[in-house]
């Protein structure tokens, strides 16, 4: 039980301003950051976007890994210690580092390309109004037909339905019919656009 528990997705999102003058290396040792992400178990990928030139606006770099675990090993990593030693002088300030992973992966910017969390608080609203008549509906439905069952095994059946269905169907949707209100402010440069990308490496 505590293996499937540690095996959630987790994101790792961190900016950083390059040096003025620095970013053409900058870019090359982002380049083997991701590079070297790739060799670890557990590894989903990586994607850096990259400012507008001469925008003076921060690089964010997103990892993901199948678990804390696996991400663990990764940032604790002496590959990866040596290579952030190297960022300390191509950039002017230090590394923002924000973990994603639970509810926060259900809602994602429609049409970005990277996770863009909109505060906690509106993950929370959305989610409880997108659940509640998904709770009723399963409800009605399913809870007459198992009655006869155990009455631990109900709740077993009804996440299995729920889960799945919130993922992939009730979620999405509601994170673009609420868009209005979890990004009122997000503009192109909050996701990546044509040419915004350094790459999207994946395993």
């Amino acid at each position: 039980m505590d293996t499937a528990i540690q095996r959630h997705p987790v994101t790792l999102v961190l900016s950083r301003h390059a040096r003025p003058g620095a970013e053409a290396a900058f870019d090359a040792l982002l380049h083997r950051l991701a590079s070297a992400a790739t060799a670890f178990p557990g590894h989903l990928g990586v994607q850096v976007l990259r400012p507008e030139p001469g925008s003076g606006a921060a690089y964010t770099i997103i990892v993901r890994f199948g678990s804390q675990a696996e991400l663990d090993a990764w940032t604790g990593s002496e590959v990866r210690r040596q290579l952030l030693a190297e960022a300390d002088r191509l950039t002017v300030d230090g590394l923002v580092v924000e973990r994603l992973s639970g509810l926060e992966g259900w809602i994602r910017l429609p049409g970005a390309r990277v996770v863009v969390p909109p505060p906690r608080w509106k993950v929370a609203v959305v989610t409880w109004l997108a659940i509640v008549p998904v709770i009723e509906l399963l409800s009605g439905l399913l809870i007459p037909a198992l009655v006869g069952w155990p009455w631990y095994t109900r709740p077993i059946a009804l996440t299995l339905v729920m889960i799945p269905l919130m993922t992939w169907v009730v979620m999405p949707f509601a994170t673009r019919l609420a868009r209005p209100f979890l990004y009122p402010s997000r503009g192109e440069g909050d996701h990546a656009g044509p040419g915004g990308a350094l790459g999207d490496q994946q395993p």
